[in-house]
């Protein structure tokens, strides 16, 4: 009887996943659609992910919840910058909206205003689902 191989580092792992906040919302999942072409260990997934594919099989299922620090991350204070108002365009001057700043790297990054102060706004430049946990599912279908 054939053994079904094991997900370690370098494997690449086509899998089908869903990804949901605490009251159930689906916040990503490519059911239905084409699987998850993946090599464990390149630091493409969240680090949560990658423990729980590692040491799973072909076929196997797994449910659970990631902590925030294994999923997102934790929601940082050095990511909420003071804007100027003068820095911003006149639509962005209203709490809840989405404006692209520029990233330590020169990566593009997206925050949200949360504050509007006399002069400058408060933008959050956290990922938007820190500081949350995240359910998952993941199904292995293949590993070679």
């Amino acid at each position: 009887m054939k053994e079904n191989p094991m997900i370690e580092d370098g494997k690449i792992v086509s899998l089908h996943y869903t990804l949901t906040l605490k009251d159930g919302e689906v916040i990503e999942s490519n059911i239905g659609e084409e699987p998850l072409e993946y090599t464990l260990g390149s630091g493409e997934l969240m680090p949560g992910l990658e423990e729980v594919l590692a040491g799973m099989s072909e076929g196997e299922e797994r449910t659970g919840i990631l902590p925030p620090e294994k999923g997102y991350g934790l929601s940082l204070s050095e990511a909420f910058f003071e804007i100027p108002k003068d820095h911003l365009p006149a639509e962005a001057w209203k709490e809840g909206t989405t404006i692209r700043g520029e990233g330590p790297n020169g990566e593009q990054i997206d925050g949200i205003v949360v504050k509007l102060k006399e002069k400058c706004a408060v933008v959050d430049f956290n990922h938007l689902l820190a500081g949350k946990s995240i359910g998952y599912t993941l199904k292995v279908l293949g590993i070679r």
